[in-house]
């Protein structure tokens, strides 16, 4: 009996240890929380074909935490010297906006689709703007190209849906593991406002067509095992003869096309 205790108390033993270890590679394999931080240093902030800033450099930190597909963002737009020519009382450096968002990624479905979902919260100077998102992605195999289609609609102050059309595809660079990354992007907006986005033709009625395009090129540089510097310039255009008179009246500048560009720099843990 003591001989049989004794082996099962190391039957025992050994078990527990198994157990220990096989519990510690599963601990090891389990996902953990991400974060990404960023800094972009531009010429000039544009959002969707509209330019919200002129002659300034515009600092533009970012912070994601991301885990198990669901993520939180923030993002804030500092603008170091404000140039507004439709409100003259606009002068001077200021930090004008900060944008909350919280979504989910699901990349299980058929297909090679990716399902991107939730909702973004711009805090502005004037009123404030609420958005919900959904998305579709994936990548062809064959040339390598992501196409994707996002419907955003804004259910607060300026009511509204956009469509947005975007591709793009990162290339390998022969020299320290740098790719180049390019893209398009166009955006269709329906609104609902016509008093933020009037019809150029009827003024009592809201803006409904092709809104602009945008090309982009980054090439991102890594610096070690966390850094990465980008950088990046886009070139952002309207779509018709209505679009150039809607952007034109929305951005500082009373430009309807934008050239900026600059750099960011990223960090991933």
């Amino acid at each position: 009996m003591r001989r049989t205790g004794l082996r099962g108390v190391l039957v025992g033993l050994v078990a527990l240890v198994l157990v220990g270890f096989m519990a510690r590679g599963i601990r090891a394999e389990e996902p953990r929380p991400s974060t990404d931080l960023s800094v972009d240093v531009l010429s000039q902030y544009v959002w969707r074909g509209f330019a919200l800033s002129d002659d300034s450099v515009v600092i533009q930190p970012s912070v994601t935490v991301s885990y198990r597909g669901a993520y939180v963002n923030f993002w804030g737009n500092y603008d170091t010297d404000r140039n507004n020519e439709h409100d003259k009382s606009l002068d001077g450096a200021d930090w004008n906006e900060t944008d909350f968002t919280l979504g989910y990624t699901y990349d299980g479905l058929p297909y090679g689709l990716t399902l991107d979902a939730g909702s973004i919260y711009y805090a502005l100077e004037g009123d404030d703007s609420f958005e919900l998102y959904l998305g579709l992605s994936a990548t062809c195999p064959k040339t390598g190209i992501n196409f994707g289609l996002t419907v955003y609609r804004e259910i607060s102050h300026y009511p509204g849906t956009w469509v947005e059309l975007s591709a793009g595809r990162d290339f390998e660079l022969p020299w320290h593991g740098a790719t180049l990354g390019l893209s398009a992007s166009a955006m269709y907006l329906d609104s609902d406002d016509e008093g933020a986005y009037p019809d150029p033709d009827d003024a009592d009625d809201a803006f409904s067509g092709w809104l602009y395009m945008q090309l982009g090129a980054e090439i991102n540089i890594p610096v070690g095992r966390y850094l990465t510097v980008t950088p990046e310039v886009y070139y952002s255009f309207s779509l018709s003869d209505d679009a150039d008179t809607l952007i034109e009246d929305g951005s500082w500048d009373n430009h309807h096309d934008h050239f900026f560009g600059g750099v960011r720099l990223s960090f991933s843990f």
